[in-house]
């Protein structure tokens, strides 16, 4: 009887031994199956005002494990918990792009070898119980610090139960003295293009109808939050009838004010041209998105005239010119950069003010046909000199990403730090690069919870070529609403990140420039280490509490 007894007891307290909790970092990668990464019982942080603080509690326990929150606090009554959901990764990331299968080399800067599965998704709890579906669990916890909160370090008490079995652990916050700036106001670019199709089909809505506009005010918040100040126009706003150009006003303005009710900043024009339905890469002429004919045909011209006479008369009546960014056809080329600039020419002719913007594939070839320069990441660093020319001339640039590039370039797949996507902010600071886009906001090829690397789409593409893991998403289709993820998170953080660190450089330019020195060099160095970035970070914000 007495052995049993042992063996029980030894049983029970493994069984305790085993249960744990603690915080972690946002930026931290956590895995529902095993982690080697060290979670604390107490944890200090540093904040400006008007932001919404994230940081996750990390639970290990056994399969089906019951898991209860609660929290003290004199400072804050609106804390969120949310269940954050894993989700695979079938393939690496490739050194040179896409998926490592592209090229067939392997890429040693991924946080872990494929397949495996990583948390990502943040889903609100509806109470504070949860039920563990793996040997880990992760909790995000969200603290909104109001612009009034006072200066002095607050504290809050959380109380973890894991099959009652109880773990304190206790968060400070040292507020600083520098407000981020609402949405409005904000100073950088950040986009991800939004697919209404996708939106429609996960949620089941029709388009233009009353549940769909209360869905699209949802998404509309959710992208405000995370710091997304521009989106696209839906293309069938701009249509054919009868040979005839029109420009849905009602429809379009019905669109616009649910994104300028979040405080956004711009509008992208859909694309004008295309490289025709067979994705010809090495054709020079560019042909017209609603006839499907050549540009230099009459009925091209004559497309591209009549189309941007409406945006013209349109946007002067309802001031948004300084808002309406126009592009003409995506990621042109050398092969066929003659024909964007002759396409600029005509645009620019008819409606001298408006602001063209595109993401590019080449430089000198398009000179004098683009004001806002989109080139991808890679490009500009390996190309500055061209692009510091192009700003001396009024333009202005900023940075994105595609597939492309992998390694240890900046980038946002799912077997990349997280830190990654602080840094664009980091990035856009040091380089003056005024911000961000993505083709990807909910571009789903596949059910995003089941996969995260997807075959290439086009008809050109090889049977090797695949889209890097998340690459065409970084929100999820919830059953009600959309949800946020950790690489939306990290972004919202990164474009908060540049608007301290402008504020900064406006009065302390040397001391601006040190500090972004100590932790990011360029698009390929910077430090991975979270506790540096965190301690240059309250630096920073020290130096602005004058």
């Amino acid at each position: 009887m007495k052995n049993i007894f042992n063996i029980l007891l030894f049983f029970f307290s493994t069984l305790l031994i085993s249960q744990d909790a603690g915080f972690s970092n946002i930026l931290d990668a956590v895995y529902p199956d095993k982690n080697t990464l060290k979670f604390f019982k107490n944890y200090s942080i540093d904040s400006p005002k008007n932001t919404i603080y994230n940081i996750n509690i990390v639970v290990k326990s056994e399969l089906n494990s019951v898991i209860k929150l609660d929290y003290e606090s004199d400072s804050f009554n609106k804390i969120i918990f949310s269940e954050v959901l894993d989700v695979p990764v079938e393939q690496n990331t490739g050194l040179d792009s896409r998926t490592e299968r592209f090229k067939g080399n392997i890429n040693p800067y991924v946080i872990r070898r494929a397949p495996f599965r990583i948390f990502e998704i943040i889903k609100p709890l509806s109470s504070n119980t949860l039920i563990s579906k793996s040997n880990f669990s992760l909790i995000n916890v969200k603290i909104p610090i109001d612009k009034k909160i006072d200066l002095d370090k607050h504290r809050i008490d959380f109380t973890v139960y894991v099959n009652n079995q109880k773990f304190n652990l206790r968060l400070k916050i040292n507020i600083h003295n520098i407000v981020v700036p609402d949405l409005e106001k904000s100073n950088f670019f950040y986009t991800n293009w939004f697919n209404l199709s996708k939106m429609e089909e996960y949620h089941q809505l029709e388009r233009w109808s009353e549940n769909w506009y209360k869905m699209l005010d949802k998404y509309a918040k959710l992208m405000a939050y995370g710091r997304q100040n521009c989106v696209k126009i839906p293309r069938e706003l701009i249509y054919i009838e009868n040979d005839e150009i029109f420009l849905n006003e009602e429809r379009m303005m019905s669109f616009i004010n649910v994104f300028l009710k979040y405080g956004f900043k711009y509008f992208e024009s859909p694309h004008l041209l295309g490289r025709g339905k067979n994705d010809d890469w090495g054709s020079p002429e560019l042909i017209t998105n609603l006839r499907n004919v050549g540009y230099y045909s009459d009925e091209g011209k004559k497309e591209i005239e009549d189309i941007t006479r409406k945006i013209k008369q349109f946007t002067e009546k309802y001031n948004l010119s300084e808002k309406w960014l126009q592009h003409i056809a995506d990621e042109p080329t050398s092969v066929n950069a003659q024909c964007y600039k002759d396409v600029a020419n005509q645009i620019k002719n008819i409606h001298p003010n408006i602001q063209i913007m595109e993401a590019t594939n080449t430089r000198e070839s398009l000179g004098n046909s683009i004001d806002i320069w989109c080139p991808i990441i890679n490009d500009f660093q390996e190309n500055e000199d061209f692009f510091r020319a192009r700003e001396k001339l009024g333009e202005k640039i900023l940075v994105y990403t595609c597939l492309v590039p992998g390694g240890k370039w900046l980038n946002r797949t799912l077997d990349m730090e997280k830190i990654r996507q602080v840094y664009f902010g980091w990035g856009g600071s040091k380089y003056n690069t005024m911000g961000y886009l993505h083709w990807g906001l909910n571009q789903y090829k596949a059910n995003p919870y089941e996969h995260s690397v997807v075959k290439h789409p086009s008809p050109a593409a090889g049977p090797n070529n695949f889209l890097p893991a998340g690459d065409t998403h970084v929100i999820y289709p919830g059953d009600t609403e959309p949800l946020s993820s950790l690489r939306f998170e990290s972004h919202k953080i990164g474009c908060e990140d540049y608007e301290i660190l402008e504020s900064l450089k406006k009065i302390k330019p040397k001391k601006h420039k040190l500090l972004v020195k100590k932790i990011f060099q360029n698009y390929t160095s910077y430090t991975l280490n979270i506790k540096k970035y965190e301690k240059i970070k309250k630096r920073v914000l020290k130096n602005l509490k004058t």
